[in-house]
């Protein structure tokens, strides 16, 4: 490892942010269309997570087949379901604005 590797470049660190990005989309799972943004939270967040993962790990760790799978199952295979959902949610609140019950 290099000696200039701080706190910010951390595992723990990514970890933990990782976890609080898992706990807000967990409780987004609940009411997806009332807390439709808790679920854009955490699109944004996977998607800084893997610019993380990429910029600031894999100078360190090379790209190998354990970094990529980390990659890809951690960070970016989660953004499918996740910008589905968020979209449906959105879509679903619009018309539920559109068609007030009577």
């Amino acid at each position: 490892m290099d000696p200039a590797f701080t706190n910010i470049s951390s595992s723990s660190v990514l970890g933990s942010v990782g976890m609080l990005i898992g706990f807000l989309i967990f409780l987004s799972a609940f009411y997806p269309i009332s807390w439709r943004y808790l679920i854009l939270v955490g699109i944004i967040g996977k998607v800084l997570t893997a610019i993380w993962f990429v910029l600031i790990f894999m100078p360190d760790l090379d790209w190998n087949k354990r970094t990529v799978f980390h990659l890809v199952f951690n960070d970016l295979l989660w953004l499918i379901p996740l910008i589905t959902i968020f979209i449906r949610a959105v879509q679903v609140k619009k018309y539920i604005d559109e068609h007030p019950e009577d």
